[in-house]
């Protein structure tokens, strides 16, 4: 008798483990789910980037980017962020950093990437971002206001979207979804235009 009840225990311990593990594994689909059912996300192809054909102004031929740091704030976000230079896995953990091939804020696309789910989650919220929103960005010792055209999930190797734009722009670059199902990340991009 007592052997009987040892082997029911063992069976419901086993269960018990088993239905665990299977939690385990299906926790990430459905939060992935219900990440991209509550904040949908317009995905878009690839691009490659337009070459700006006229050439530079006398005033745009000396302003290049600098390899320094500067500050974000995004008001709407309560977010007030130093941003470093570089966006390697090592310069991105102190925080979001400038690609080092951003333009010049009045000339170019100041681009700055950043985690949305690791090292401080900086730019967890950046999906909330709505068309009109204020980003504003110290760098060079100088102030520069934009507002946000468009916020949209593209390939993680669409490298368009930090090239160069035919006005002054700011793009925010970070991973979605936070927990991808797979293990493969998109790109959440936030494309704001200079304003003053």
């Amino acid at each position: 008798m007592s052997k009987l009840k040892s082997n029911i225990n063992r069976k419901k311990v086993g269960n018990i483990l088993l239905l665990m593990g299977l939690l385990v594994l299906v926790f990430p689909l459905l939060e992935s789910a219900y990440h991209e059912r509550v904040q949908p996300i317009e995905r878009v192809q690839p691009v490659e980037p337009e070459l700006e054909s006229a050439p530079p102004d006398e005033e745009a031929i000396d302003k290049t980017f600098k390899p320094i740091g500067g500050r974000l704030v995004i008001a709407s976000l309560d977010l007030d962020l130093e941003v470093g230079y570089g966006v390697e896995d090592e310069d991105l953990k102190k925080g979001p950093g400038f690609y080092p091939q951003s333009g010049y804020p009045t000339i170019g696309n100041v681009s700055i990437a950043g985690h949305r789910n690791a090292y401080g989650n900086p730019f967890m919220d950046l999906n909330i971002l709505e068309k009109g929103d204020i980003i504003q960005l110290d760098y060079d010792e100088q102030h520069f206001v934009y507002q946000v055209e468009e916020v949209f999930v593209t390939h993680d190797r669409d490298w368009s979207v930090v090239g160069p734009t035919s006005d002054p722009a700011l793009t925010l670059t970070t991973c979605t979804p936070l927990r991808p199902v797979n293990g493969q990340y998109d790109r959440l991009i936030v494309r704001a235009y200079l304003q003053k």
